[in-house]
């Protein structure tokens, strides 16, 4: 709704720009630290080069854009009538134009990364995906540009916003180009102005402690990690192992499993998971794979989807409609089903040395509330009756938040019931409802932490499967930081999790918004970041380790958010910043020196350094300091 309410507004916006002109105020003097100026000179000699006869010569901007930012350019003097001057930013998959005419101010997005954009024109293929402009009366003498947060790009005329539209891809490089008569002797002249960088303080408070984390991690494809070459199943480890995603959420066998359960890690009767055309991505056990995890220190939680015909029955209560809008005809038999999750537990302690750290009832399925009520009970029981004494449960997750608080709060209608659940856990899919204005999101993200009460909060499933921001872009990666961060600092999360560590895709934005890693097949088959969203949680679970601390930090500062952990000799300190100008750091109250600084952005990928004397946090980058060596090798 959200989407299509924010698409009206453009698209109404558009054509009443296209009406009406807008007095522009006053030209001020503008604030920023002149980088680089231009001159044009309309019947100039021609730009040197091929293919642009008599064009006159571009300026190309010596200037690497962040994933945010806000750039000015201010002009000496009144545009001439009957000129163009357009500033062009491009990055690896899409570019915005902004033109500027003495009477209109105009936008365009084009993708041009794929031949099926050809349009019959042109020397290379490009398509125009949006086009916005908007008339004034004035002197125009400033001209800004910003990219900002809300994945919007807004652009003012002396200061006052004349232009705004969604924007979801990277762009990283700018340039000016003068379109003029060249029988007419016009003369333009400016400069480039970057912002000035402002000044923020954090404040860490070791003594306000919070949730203690049990780190990071997700969920992979089993027939994808089984399709990795030898060489890349070490590479995939060494992955894991480098980022610190050691909580493994295993996807079950489903509806195939046997009544024995003979076939629980059976790579034949896997449920296939089929997303558009690319192979399917089964659901299944691998004790080999849990293995691996409980080698390098991880942990296992173990969640059953659909169950298998046999451990339902018939359901004719009261109506129940599940999230797709269909009505509940079965249900789970909880002694069944709490069976099929002790016997798994067997098999698991058995083949890797340890049963799962957690259980969870049942993943994105809808059951009565009192069928749920009876998986927890029959569950607990059972589980204590085999041993397992220390495996803890998490609720059923529900694929959004309104929905896990509307089961937490039923789960509590029932105290002995409400015992029985160690934590409480939901995806959080409708985030993208919010995705150009995460603080939205806050309100249902309070009221899960009220449901909660004192249990403890675990975020099962992250990431963007609406196909409209499916982008690969750090911009997009960006919005999921923000996500950690509220879930770190409002939920009380213990546990982060991505909702698929690997998949085998064909369809590559797909992969980049629903998966960490992808298997390469142009590389023997070993793993590679699918976008930039595993360097954007590699931002926190590289240096925040199972068992720290959150404790409270605070920047004043709405746009740079901060988070802190401690244990013992260790701290951590994470600093995302959302504003579209940097921010330059004083850092309070940390109990030790930082050891070692990294920086994640459009083109950092996880960058350690040491700690300069000066930190600057550039818009839209992620700066970790730590006392903890992420680098470090496994013997240390």
């Amino acid at each position: 709704m959200q989407r299509m309410v924010l698409l009206a507004a453009v698209l109404y916006a558009a054509a009443g720009w296209a009406q009406e002109a807008v007095q522009l105020p006053s030209p001020q003097a503008a604030s920023g630290n002149a980088a680089e100026s231009f001159r044009f000179v309309s019947d100039g000699p021609a730009g040197p080069g091929w293919s642009r006869p008599d064009e006159i010569a571009r300026v190309y901007f010596h200037d690497n854009l962040n994933a945010l930012f806000a750039r000015t350019i201010t002009l000496n003097g009144e545009l001439p009538a009957r000129t163009t001057l357009r500033w062009i930013f491009t990055g690896p998959h899409a570019g915005v134009t902004v033109e500027l005419t003495a009477s209109k101010v105009r936008m365009s997005e084009r993708y041009y990364d794929s031949m099926g954009l050809y349009q019959g024109q042109g020397n290379y293929p490009e398509k125009t995906v949006l086009d916005l402009e908007r008339p004034y009366t004035g002197e125009a003498r400033t001209l800004t540009v910003i990219a900002d947060a809300h994945l919007a790009v807004r652009v003012l005329v002396n200061g006052a916003e004349l232009l705004n539209a969604p924007l979801l891809f990277d762009l990283d490089r700018h340039q000016l180009m003068y379109v003029a008569p060249r029988t007419a002797h016009d003369v333009v002249e400016g400069a480039l102005l970057w912002p000035e960088i402002q000044l923020a303080t954090i404040t860490i408070h070791p003594s306000e402690v919070h949730q203690t984390m049990l780190g990071f991690g997700g969920s992979p494809s089993i027939p994808a990690y089984m399709e990795m070459s030898d060489e890349g199943k070490r590479a995939y480890w060494e992955m894991l192992r480098r980022y610190n995603l050691l909580l493994s959420r295993e996807y079950p066998m489903g509806t195939e499993l046997k009544p024995d359960l003979s076939n629980l890690d059976d790579l034949r009767d896997a449920t296939p998971h089929y997303y558009g055309d690319n192979f399917p991505n089964s659901e299944m056990s691998s004790f080999e794979y849990n293995k691996h995890v409980i080698e390098l220190g991880g942990d296992v939680i173990y969640e059953l989807w659909a169950l298998p015909a046999w451990a339902t029955e018939p359901y004719n209560g009261p109506s129940v409609v599940d999230t797709w809008n269909r009505q509940v005809r079965r249900v789970a038999n909880p002694q069944e089903y709490a069976r099929i999750v002790v016997e798994y537990c067997k098999k698991e302690q058995a083949a890797t040395g340890a049963a799962p750290l957690i259980v969870g009832l049942e993943n994105e399925v809808e059951q009565p509330p009192e069928v749920f009520n009876a998986m927890a009970l029959t569950l607990r029981r059972e589980l204590d009756k085999a041993g397992f004494t220390h495996t803890r449960i998490h609720m059923a997750d529900a694929s959004y938040m309104f929905k896990g608080i509307e089961r937490t709060n039923e789960l509590r209608n029932d105290p002995g019931v409400w015992r029985t659940i160690d934590f409480t856990a939901t995806h959080e899919y409708d985030f993208q409802e919010f995705i150009a204005n995460p603080d939205l999101y806050d309100r249902a993200m309070q009221a899960m932490r009220a449901a909660s009460e004192d249990k403890e909060f675990l975020a099962t499933e992250i990431c963007f499967n609406d196909p409209h921001y499916q982008e690969p872009s750090y911009r997009i990666a960006l919005q999921a930081a923000q996500l950690y961060h509220k879930n770190l600092t409002e939920l009380d999360a213990v546990a982060l999790m991505y909702c698929w560590l690997l998949l085998d895709v064909e369809q590559p934005s797909f992969a980049g918004s629903r998966s960490l890693m992808e298997p390469d097949r142009t590389k023997g088959w070993a793993p590679i970041a699918s976008s930039f969203e595993l360097r954007v949680l590699g931002a926190y679970s590289r240096h925040i380790r199972k068992g720290m601390k959150r404790i409270g930090a605070e920047s004043g500062d709405p746009d740079l958010l901060t988070t802190a952990f401690a244990d013992g000799d260790n701290e951590t300190l994470v600093v995302v910043n959302r504003a579209a100008t940097a921010r330059r750091l004083t850092v309070n109250g940390a109990a030790h020196p930082w050891i070692e600084m990294e920086r994640t952005g459009l083109e950092e990928e996880n960058a350690v350094s040491a700690v300069p004397a000066e930190i600057v946090v550039q818009p839209g980058e992620i700066v970790t300091l730590s006392t903890i060596k992420a680098e470090a090798s496994k013997a240390e």
